[in-house]
């Protein structure tokens, strides 16, 4: 069965909290000494996130700073969902209250109008 988006959320900050408790993510310079030991280039976005969440500050510069060190910040993985045969073909506008295209009672009112 397919997660939602808030279950998926929920795990990451999670993910999130669970490194920030870890020693080596306590400050900018402790972690740099981890990937340094590691010999690591680069880190990810919950790395980041983790870093941040423990320095306090926000993760544009936090990022700055481990750049500065020489590391560089990994892509995220492009997730992609599959559609199979019962899902709703139109989940993508379910969000939103309009539901895109004009409706039948426009196309029947111009349908009986004259010239």
């Amino acid at each position: 069965m397919e997660k939602n988006t808030y279950q998926e959320k929920q795990d990451h900050l999670d993910l999130v909290h669970e490194l920030a408790g870890e020693p080596e993510y306590k400050s900018v310079e402790d972690f740099v000494e981890f990937c340094m030991e590691d010999e690591r280039k680069v880190f990810n976005h919950v790395e980041l996130r983790a870093l941040a969440l423990n320095t306090k500050t926000s993760g544009s510069k936090v990022r700055e700073e481990l750049e500065a060190y020489g590391l560089s910040l990994g892509s995220r993985p492009n997730v992609k969902k599959t559609r199979g045969f019962t899902t709703n073909q139109h989940d993508r506008w379910q969000v939103s209250g309009n539901h895109g295209g004009s409706g039948s009672s426009q196309i029947l009112g111009f349908a009986g109008a004259k010239g």
